[in-house]
């Protein structure tokens, strides 16, 4: 009994709360193009505004080669020992 109850009251719930004659599928995809274009279009904006602030570019860049070059010149050099040898608890 329970469960024909709950069954009825959830028909006359969806009954009263869904939309009727609305085409879920041509809806989703009209929401999925306008984010898609709004996403093109607001990365497409960042990137110009970066290229267009020209007087900041060359430092930019100067700056990154730069550190990536320090980077790896100071990178120690760590030989590994093949095999490790085991912990003095194990011996």
């Amino acid at each position: 009994m329970f469960a024909l109850r709950s069954a009825f009251w959830l028909m006359v719930g969806f009954l009263l709360v869904a939309p009727h004659g609305t085409d879920f599928g041509a809806t989703a995809t009209a929401l999925k193009d306008q984010a898609v274009e709004a996403g093109l279009k607001a990365g497409q904006e960042l990137i110009v505004s970066q290229i267009t602030t020209a007087d900041r570019l060359p430092d930019l860049l100067v700056s990154v080669a730069g550190a990536s070059l320090d980077a790896k010149l100071s990178a120690p050099v760590i030989a590994a020992v093949l095999p490790r040898p085991r912990p003095a608890a194990f011996s």
